[in-house]
């Protein structure tokens, strides 16, 4: 009678692949410690203890396989939550921005800090 998907994957425009990393999220009042579970081109899945609402603009910081001291920032959507697993899209008109170990949130004692 209806139509069934298999699974939640074949709806997913882009391959996801695991990541454990820690990440960094930062929203326009502070920024908030939070684990990296996949990432994909289109986005990632983030556990946090965060209140993130649906549809809200974030930034995502994490490392980057060019070294320890190299970080990307990205601007982001908050497209699902279920409890403390976020799924957010990336905004592709943003692009990334690769930063040093000086430039990355972490290091910036100017914004506030919520640790998760």
């Amino acid at each position: 009678m209806f139509p069934r998907l298999t699974s939640k994957q074949d709806r997913r425009q882009r391959r996801r692949q695991l990541l454990n990393t820690s990440v960094r999220v930062i929203t326009k009042l502070a920024s908030m410690d939070a684990l990296g579970i996949n990432i994909s081109q289109g986005g990632m899945g983030l556990f946090t203890i965060a209140n993130l609402p649906l549809g809200s603009s974030i930034e995502v910081e994490f490392r980057t396989p060019e070294g320890p001291a190299s970080f990307t920032r990205v601007a982001a959507t908050v497209r699902h939550r279920a409890l403390y697993l976020y799924g957010i899209e990336f905004n592709p008109e943003s692009g990334a921005t690769r930063l040093g170990a000086d430039d990355s949130a972490e290091s910036d004692s100017s914004s506030p800090v919520l640790r998760s």
